[in-house]
């Protein structure tokens, strides 16, 4: 289609004039789910479980229809239209829509079945599923047309096999091969590295999308939440290892198994989710306990019947796997939070969101509604103060609270309040209130600082600062000298250092010896610092 009569003035400022993003300017709060099945709401079609396989199954079914005496199915009932068969099953009672949040939206763009890939930028790596582009593609609208408070994520289970693991220690049990925990405690432990890293890189996925609409990390909150138990401990199993009620009851698992797969494999997966959030600084939520006395086959839990329903407080809150799952619904539904259970998420997360940042675990106990699970607090984060100070000045060895010869480690904890938009194993970058520019730290051997450099004109000594001519820093230091193409002592002995381009002040900074000692040094690292 061809355009006529248009100035060319406007034209080239409809080129050059950037497009306005509301983001954390918008006045339509929401909060975001991103995520796997334990997120999305897959079966969040089940109020509870029944062997019953017709009609509304002893009332357990929400998405019947009533017929007389049998029913009518009709899934978008329950899971978002477009991903109720065999999709990403987003569910109306997943725990974003479940919880009780101060926000005009809530929006739900996980997807049953997701990996770590699914959630990462398709510029990064990431791929979509089941028709649908990676998840952090499809937070990117969502976050330059709202103020997104909250992003909920749950991932990492499906890199860790969660579904074969289920699939290895059911078949064991139906063929009597012996428990499944050695083999799979050995593909999971071979998986832990990778996975540790991956969960890392979606945090970073999402971070980047959140950067480039203009939220800082201040302006929302990510939580990353483990996975909550459906497996009672084989004590806890109302059924005894070699009765046939355990298949029947859909519980097919040895004694063995079931204590491996609650008090360790669950506990083992949460811990490498965990691992990932520690190694990024971001809140997580503990779900292990969260359905306690409410697992499938749970002594204290029971299934409905004809004669007996029972309430959500005495009611199983997992998708048990038995001839019935097949029947009644989708064979992806078993292992995972049913409506109750979603519920009851949904409270975890409604009290997190009310509590100030830190890790937290939330629990639960036999006889408890899904309303009445209990939030610990584990850990206080501190509130970010966004930037460094407005005005340093630069010293031997330092500038402000940075300083020359602090590992990474120690520059996290000494920092810890204060936001680092840019951080690489080789670099970080802080920013500095009410100014553009901003102070780097560049590592060097052994993880520590070896050079630090500062672009915010507020920064400086004696008058010599970003912005400021080579003539007058000439002036103001009679000792100044010239060591590689654009950077300059203050002094042959001096530390301290400013690089010059065109005439004029671009940084000022600070350098170990060792880097002043090598001018190839001196250049790497401070292109380095860029």
């Amino acid at each position: 289609m061809r355009f006529t009569g248009v100035p060319s003035a406007l034209i080239l400022t409809l080129v050059l004039v950037p497009v306005a993003w509301a983001g954390p300017s918008s006045k339509t709060t929401a909060a975001v789910s991103l995520g796997d099945s334990y997120i999305s709401g897959e079966a969040g079609r089940w109020n509870g479980n029944s062997l019953t396989p017709t009609g509304d199954k002893d009332g357990t079914d929400r998405a019947c229809l009533p017929a007389g005496a049998t029913c009518q199915v009709d899934k978008t009932r329950v899971y978002e239209k477009g991903t109720e068969d065999g999709g990403c099953h987003r569910s109306d009672v997943a725990e974003i829509k479940s919880a009780g949040l101060p926000v005009a939206e809530r929006i739900d763009l996980s997807c049953s079945g997701a990996q770590t890939r699914n959630i990462f930028r398709a510029s990064q790596g990431g791929v979509g599923q089941r028709g649908e582009p990676p998840q952090a593609d499809k937070l990117l609208p969502v976050a330059r047309d709202r103020n997104v408070k909250l992003i909920m994520l749950s991932i990492g289970g499906n890199d860790l096999g969660f579904a074969s693991i289920i699939r290895a220690c059911l078949i064991a049990y139906e063929t009597k091969a012996g428990p499944c925990e050695p083999s799979q405690q050995q593909k999971l432990d071979a998986l832990k590295p990778q996975v540790i890293a991956n969960v890392g890189k979606a945090i970073d996925e999402i971070r980047a999308v959140m950067s480039e609409t203009g939220y800082t990390r201040d302006d929302y909150r990510l939580i990353v939440q483990t996975y909550p138990s459906v497996v009672p401990r084989a004590g806890e199993n109302r059924y005894p290892e070699s009765s046939p009620e355990r298949t029947i009851n859909g519980c097919p698992f040895y004694d063995q198994d079931s204590d491996w797969a609650r008090d360790r494999a669950a506990p083992q997966i949460g811990a490498v989710v965990k691992a990932g959030a520690d190694s990024r600084g971001v809140e997580t939520l503990d779900l292990i306990d969260a359905f306690q006395g409410h697992e499938f086959c749970s002594k204290t839990a029971a299934q409905s019947t004809p004669l007996a329903r029972p309430t959500a407080a005495g009611a199983e809150w997992g998708r048990f796997l038995a001839a019935s799952t097949v029947q009644q619904g989708e064979l992806q539904e078993a292992f995972h939070p049913n409506a109750y259970g979603q519920r009851a998420l949904g409270t975890c997360v409604t009290k997190v969101f009310a509590a100030a940042p830190g890790t937290f675990a939330c629990s639960g106990a036999a006889g408890l509604d899904p309303s009445g699970l209990a939030l610990q607090r584990i850990q206080t984060f501190r509130a970010p103060t966004s930037c460094l100070a407005r005005r340093s000045s630069i010293g031997p060895r330092r500038i402000g609270r940075l300083s020359l010869g602090v590992t990474r480690k120690r520059l996290d904890a000494r920092l810890a309040t204060v936001t680092a938009p840019s951080k690489t194993s080789k670099r970080y970058r802080y920013c500095v209130k009410g100014s553009r520019g901003s102070v780097t730290a560049v590592f060097g051997r052994a993880t520590k600082v070896e050079l630090l450099t500062a672009t915010a004109g507020s920064y400086g000594n004696r008058g010599v600062h970003p912005g400021v001519s080579l003539r007058k820093a000439r002036r103001t230091f009679r000792g100044l000298r010239r060591v590689s193409a654009a950077v300059y002592r203050l002094s042959p002995s001096s530390r301290r250092i400013i690089g010059v381009r065109r005439g004029r002040v671009r940084f000022v900074g600070v350098a170990s010896k060792r880097v002043l000692g090598s001018k190839w040094l001196l250049r790497t690292y401070v292109k380095r610092a860029g």
